[in-house]
């Protein structure tokens, strides 16, 4: 294939035009890593900032300068302060959800802690890596007030895995129906959301401040409570 520019003729060979694919390949390949790992810190950011400031305190500039780009990429990006937070609640319920639905898949029904299993693979993810830490944990007690501009985000984001839960209870119990499971698994999350924040109120009530709970303490302790009193409401006449 020749190409004329000007005065002077090129040609490409297969190899050449294949070389150039190649190359163009690369370079959207690593302007889509960019924009990717851009996103992830806008929202990481956002998190931050919607944990410390409240959503209603919470600005756009700050957010752009805690992230490190614009405010007008950001607005590129988002378009709005209510589009951010909803994004960075999709984001980090999805990562909580990939990981409560793998913790579940795992769970053998036929076996008698069964019921304990599942309430673990529900408790074990928001309180780990894929959690958010402390400031995500701010932003979830927000959602479990029910707040009207988040009722729609919860339904959307945090429904159709509960709907799998409150089925696994009923699975790993047969004698709790849908409406007690359907009990249990949000008295779950009123327990989680009081512990959730780690800001040393318990160990404080335990006597144990010099010496805060693990991570997998806590799930312990949250599994034995809540797999305690589903038992007991199941119990119930």
């Amino acid at each position: 294939m020749a190409l004329h520019l000007g005065n002077a003729n090129f040609c490409l060979t297969d190899r050449s035009v294949s070389a150039i694919d190649i190359c163009m390949g690369q370079q959207l390949a690593s302007q889509r890593t960019e924009r990717t790992a851009s996103l992830a810190r806008i929202l990481d950011a956002a998190e931050q900032v919607f944990a410390e400031a409240g959503f209603e305190a919470a600005g756009m500039k700050a957010i752009a300068s805690r992230s490190g780009v614009s405010q007008g990429l950001l607005h590129y990006h988002f378009g709005s302060k209510d589009r951010l937070y909803q994004e960075v609640i999709r984001a980090r319920s999805k990562k909580i959800n990939d990981a409560r639905m793998a913790l579940l898949s795992a769970v053998d029904f036929a076996a008698d802690d069964a019921l304990r299993n599942v309430i673990e693979a529900l408790f074990r993810p928001p309180l780990g890596a894929e959690g958010g830490g402390k400031a995500y944990a701010r932003i979830f007690a927000g959602l479990i007030v029910g707040r009207p501009r988040d009722q729609a985000l919860v339904r959307e984001c945090y429904d159709p895995t509960a709907r799998i839960f409150i089925e696994a209870i009923t699975r790993a119990r047969p004698d709790i129906g849908t409406a007690q499971a359907g009990m249990i698994y949000q008295m779950a999350l009123g327990v989680l959301a009081s512990v959730i924040s780690r800001d040393g109120r318990l160990e404080r009530l335990m006597g144990r401040e010099e010496k805060p709970l693990e991570d997998g303490e806590l799930v312990t302790a949250l599994t034995d409570f809540v797999a305690g009193g589903a038992s007991a409401v199941s119990a119930r006449p």
